[in-house]
């Protein structure tokens, strides 16, 4: 049983790779989001935890169901549920 929710606006738990960011050594660095901060999220990989920070990246999951930028994750998580309202 999977409860991935496939949505942008809930990332806690979800398998994603970075790919696309400003920062080439980062492009292709996949894991689960173990935290969320406003500016910053934190990955679980296979070589163990990475702080990313979200202005610089662009994150998809790997059913390409998640394709999204950095303007709409630079939020907390609670202030992108306001967007829905």
């Amino acid at each position: 049983m999977s409860l991935s929710t496939k949505c942008e606006f809930d990332l806690i738990g979800q398998e994603v790779t970075i790919s696309d960011s400003k920062n080439k050594e980062i492009i292709g660095i996949n894991g689960k989001i173990i935290m969320e901060t406003k500016n910053m999220i934190v990955m679980n990989t296979k070589n163990g935890n990475r702080n990313i920070p979200k202005n610089i990246c662009q994150l998809s999951n790997n059913g390409e169901v998640i394709q999204t930028d950095s303007t709409k994750l630079n939020k907390r998580p609670y202030e992108r549920l306001e967007i829905l309202v």
